[in-house]
C-alpha cells in the first residue's frame, strides 16, 4: 500500500514539562503539535493529504490536539464501554484527559476534558464506572466519575495523594482483584490501592520498591492453572530508574504486606525494558525495549518470553516489523498483537504461531520517516466489543480505526508535479488492484481540487485496462499563485473507497528565488547589543536542549543564527540583542518571505515574561514595522523551530521593493528569565504567473497537440475563438 506523507510541516518544539525518569530521551525529540483540525469519514470533506487506508485498516476519524482542546503533546489512551454499550476513547495530553464518544467511529463526539498537571506523561485506566488518571506532573490519582457519561457528564470527584511522591509514570488495575497499582514516579516501583474499599477514595495498602517499575500488567491466575488464585505482576523494571539490569520481574502481589519476586529474566540486547503484555493463555509475554533501536541501530524488535513457569521465565524468540522505529506499547487480544511503534505507526501481528508472529496490517501516523526517534504513535487500545481500535499520537492526537477487508488497493505510479500548470493538464497515474469480482465505480473515482475558489472535480480515465487497472488523474484550470488542495479518490462498486494521495500543490509557471540563506556563511548580517550576555552568533548549535536552547538548526543544513551559542548555562541576559539582515531584494509584487525561528522563554525563575520581536523595513532600516511578536506565552514561546511565511505586499505599511530588511530582537528584561532564540532558512521567493496563451496541454509550447485538443473538444470545451488563439500563438514557447 502507498504510504502517504503530510501536507504540512510540523515544527520542532521542546516541551518544558515534568521528567519521567532520569535521562528519559523522549523530551529531546519533541515536535510541536499538528496545527488544525482532523477528519471524519462521516463528512464529505477531503482528507487533505494526510491519511486514509493502509492494508486492512481504515481510518474512521482523526481528532487533532487542537480538536481536543489544545495541548503541546498527546500521550496514552484507554477505552471505556458504558452500561448502555456506548464506546468511549479516553486520551491524555500534556494538560489533561479527554473523553470522546466513538460509538459511531466515523463521527466522534468530545464529551469532556478533565484538566491535570502539565506533563508530557499521563496515563489512565478504568474500573467500574470510574477512570483513574496519573501523571509525572504530580497530583497523585485523579478519580473521575463516568456514571453519567452517556448524558455528556464526566466529573472529577477526588484526587488521592497518599503513598508518597505525587508523580506517577503509569497506572494499572487488576479488574479481577479490584486493586490499583501506581507505577513509577520518582524511583518508585509499585504503590497499591484498594478500589474494593472505596472506588472514589481508595486506601493505600502496600508497595513494592525493590526496583523501579516502568510499566506492569497484573493478573489473577484462573482456576485450573498451577498458580490459581495468585495475583501476579509482570513488571518491566530495573535499577537506577530502570536502566540497570533492565528486564522482566515477575512479582507475587497476592499478599500486599508480603510481596516477593517469583522469577526474573533480562532479555537480549537489553537497553530499557519498557512495556509488554501476556498472551491470553498466560504462556508467553511479549516485551518492548524502548532504547535498543536508538542505542544499537537494531530493527524494531519485540522479545518473546516463555512464562509458562513464572519461576523460570526464558526468552524463546523475537519478532520484528522490519522497521527501524522504536517500539513503545503493545496489547494482545486473542491471537492478535497491536503494537504502537512511534514513527512506524500501529503494527498488527497474527500471533497464532506464538514464536513466529506475522505482520498482517498497519497504519502509519507518522508517514515519511521510520527513524528511531520519539515521535508519532504512543499507544493503542483494541478491546472495544465493536472491533473499533483507537491510537494516541504525540503530535497528532486521537486516531479511530476499523478493520475491514478492502475490495481495492492502490499504488501511486508517478511523482507529483512540483508545480501545477495554471492552464491545467498536469496528471499522474494510479494503479488499482481489485479483489476477485470487485469493480471500479468510475462515477465516484475522481480527482478533486480547490484553488481557493471552490472544489472542482474530474473523473479519472483508464490508461491501461485489466486487473490491476491503471487510472490517470488530470488537473484542470487553477488560479496562478494560489495553493491548491487536492485528493484522488478511488471507489469500488461495493462502496469501499480510499484516498491514495492528497495534499497541497502550488499553481504557478515557475517559482523564482531572490534570496536564500541557510546560514552556513554570513551573507551580510549584523548584530546590535545592549545586553550583558547572550549576543546573536552564527554556528552549529552547541546547547543540550535542557534550558530552552536548540539542539539542531532549523533547516537541516547544520548552522543557524542563535543567541549565546556556547555549552552550559547560556542565554540572553540584561537587555536586547538584535540580529539585522542585509538589504534584500523583494521588488516582485508577489514576493513571499519565509524564515524559520526558535524562541524559548519558559525556563528560569521568571518564565513567560519576555517577548521575541521580528520587524521588517522597506527603507533599508530607516523605519521599522513589527511583523511578529512571539510571547510572552503560548506554544511558540516554549522552544521549537517554527517556519512562517508572509506575502510581503499584504504586510501593512510595507511595499515590495529592493530595500527590504529584517530584524530579530531577543530581550531579557525580567529578572530570572532564561531567553533563547534562533533564526534559520531565510528565503524570499516570487511566483511567475506569466500566461502561456494557446498552450492548452501545458507542455511549454503551442504546437499541433494544442490544435488537436481544440478540435477534439470543439463545441463542448472550445469555440472558434479558441482555434484563432491557438493559431495566432502557434510555435510560441513559454
Amino acid at each position: 500500500m502507498l504510504r502517504i506523507g503530510l501536507a504540512s510541516t510540523l515544527a520542532v518544539s521542546m516541551v518544558g514539562l515534568a521528567s519521567a525518569h532520569t535521562d528519559d530521551p523522549k523530551v529531546n525529540d519533541r515536535f510541536g503539535p499538528y496545527q488544525g483540525s482532523g477528519w471524519q469519514r462521516s463528512t464529505d470533506q477531503p482528507l487533505r493529504g494526510l491519511y486514509d487506508s493502509f492494508g486492512d485498516i481504515t481510518l474512521e476519524s482523526w481528532l487533532t490536539l487542537d480538536d481536543l482542546g489544545g495541548a503541546e503533546t498527546g500521550n496514552d489512551c484507554w477505552g471505556y464501554v458504558s452500561p448502555s454499550g456506548k464506546e468511549y476513547a479516553i486520551i491524555g495530553d500534556s494538560n489533561g484527559t479527554s473523553f470522546v464518544d466513538i460509538t459511531n467511529p466515523a463521527a466522534p463526539i468530545i464529551v469532556e476534558k478533565i484538566t491535570g498537571p502539565g506533563s508530557l506523561w499521563r496515563d489512565v485506566k478504568t474500573y467500574g464506572t470510574h477512570a483513574y488518571i496519573v501523571s509525572e506532573g504530580g497530583s497523585g490519582i485523579q478519580v473521575v466519575d463516568m456514571v453519567n457519561i452517556d448524558l455528556g457528564i464526566v466529573t472529577l470527584v477526588n484526587t488521592v495523594d497518599t503513598g508518597g511522591t505525587s508523580a506517577t509514570h503509569n497506572v494499572a488495575i487488576n479488574t479481577e482483584s479490584g486493586y490499583l497499582y501506581r507505577v513509577g514516579g520518582g524511583d518508585n516501583g509499585l504503590r497499591i490501592y484498594d478500589l474494593n474499599a472505596s472506588p472514589t477514595n481508595p486506601p493505600y495498602v502496600g508497595a513494592w520498591t525493590s526496583k523501579y517499575v516502568h510499566d506492569v500488567q497484573i493478573v489473577t491466575y484462573p482456576a485450573g492453572s498451577p498458580y490459581a488464585g495468585r495475583e501476579v505482576a509482570f513488571c518491566c523494571s530495573g535499577f537506577n530508574g530502570g536502566f540497570n539490569e533492565t528486564g522482566l520481574s515477575i512479582v507475587d502481589v497476592t499478599n500486599k504486606s508480603n510481596i516477593f519476586i517469583i522469577g526474573e529474566v533480562q532479555h537480549s540486547n537489553n537497553n530499557y525494558s519498557h512495556q509488554g503484555w501476556l498472551t491470553e493463555d498466560y504462556q508467553y509475554f511479549y516485551l518492548n525495549d524502548e532504547l535498543d533501536e536508538q542505542n544499537t541501530g537494531s530493527l524494531t524488535t519485540t522479545r518473546i518470553l516463555d512464562v509458562s513457569n513464572i519461576a523460570n521465565p526464558i526468552q524463546v524468540g523475537t519478532c520484528t516489523s522490519g522497521s527501524t522505529s522504536i517500539d513503545h506499547n503493545l496489547y494482545i487480544k486473542g491471537d492478535t498483537m497491536y503494537q504502537a511503534n512511534y514513527r512506524s505507526g500501529l503494527r498488527i501481528f497474527d500471533i497464532s504461531d506464538r514464536l513466529n508472529p506475522s505482520q498482517i496490517a498497519w497504519f502509519d501516523t507518522y508517514p515519511g520517516s521510520e527513524s528511531a526517534s520519539f515521535n508519532g504513535i504512543w499507544s493503542s487500545y483494541p478491546y472495544f466489543p465493536s472491533g473499533t481500535i483507537i491510537g494516541s499520537d504525540l503530535e497528532r492526537g486521537l486516531f479511530v480505526w476499523s478493520m475491514e477487508a478492502p475490495s481495492v488497493a492502490v499504488t501511486l505510479l508517478d511523482p507529483l508535479p512540483e508545480l501545477l500548470n495554471p492552464a491545467g493538464g498536469d496528471s499522474f497515474r494510479i494503479e488499482a488492484t481489485l479483489i476477485p469480482d470487485a469493480e471500479i465505480d468510475f462515477t465516484e473515482t475522481v480527482l478533486r481540487w480547490d484553488d481557493g475558489n471552490g472544489w472542482q472535480e474530474a473523473l479519472m480515465t483508464v490508461d491501461t485496462p485489466g486487473n490491476p487497472v491503471v487510472l490517470r488523474a488530470t488537473f484542470g484550470l487553477t488560479e496562478c499563485g494560489n495553493s491548491v488542495e487536492f485528493e484522488a479518490k478511488v471507489t469500488a462498486v461495493d462502496g469501499f473507497s480510499l484516498t491514495p494521495i492528497s495534499g497541497t500543490l502550488l499553481s504557478a509557471n515557475e517559482v523564482l528565488t531572490a534570496f536564500n540563506d541557510n546560514c552556513e556563511s554570513n551573507t551580510g548580517w549584523s548584530v546590535e547589543n545592549d545586553c550583558t550576555d547572550g549576543q546573536w552568533d552564527r554556528g552549529t548549535p552547541a546547547g543540550t536542549c535542557d534550558r530552552g536552547d536548540p539542539c539542531t538548526d532549523g533547516d537541516g543544513s547544520g548552522q543557524c543564527w542563535l543567541t549565546d551559542n556556547v555549552t552550559g548555562n547560556s542565554d540572553v541576559d540584561g537587555g536586547h540583542t538584535t540580529l539585522i539582515s542585509p538589504v534584500l531584494d523583494a521588488s516582485d509584487s508577489n514576493a513571499i518571505l519565509q524564515y524559520t525561528r526558535w524562541y524559548s522563554n519558559n525556563n528560569g525563575g521568571a518564565p513567560n515574561a519576555d517577548v521575541f520581536i521580528i520587524r521588517v523595513s522597506d527603507d533599508a532600516g530607516a523605519t521599522w514595522t513589527t511583523l511578529e511578536e512571539i510571547g510572552p506565552s503560548g506554544p511558540e514561546a516554549g522552544g521549537g523551530w517554527f517556519t512562517v511565511q508572509f506575502d510581503i505586499a499584504s504586510i501593512a505599511g510595507i511595499e515590495p521593493n529592493n530595500q527590504l530588511r529584517l530584524s530579530f530582537d531577543a530581550s531579557d528584561l525580567a529578572d530570572g528569565s532564561v531567553i533563547e532564540a534562533g533564526v534559520d532558512g531565510i528565503v524570499i521567493t516570487s511566483i511567475d504567473c506569466e500566461e502561456c496563451t494557446g498552450d492548452l496541454d501545458g507542455n511549454g509550447v503551442v504546437d499541433v497537440e494544442d490544435i488537436l485538443l481544440v478540435i477534439a473538444g470543439f463545441g463542448d470545451d472550445y469555440t472558434v475563438d479558441d482555434i484563432l488563439i491557438v493559431l495566432a500563438a502557434f510555435g510560441n514557447s513559454c
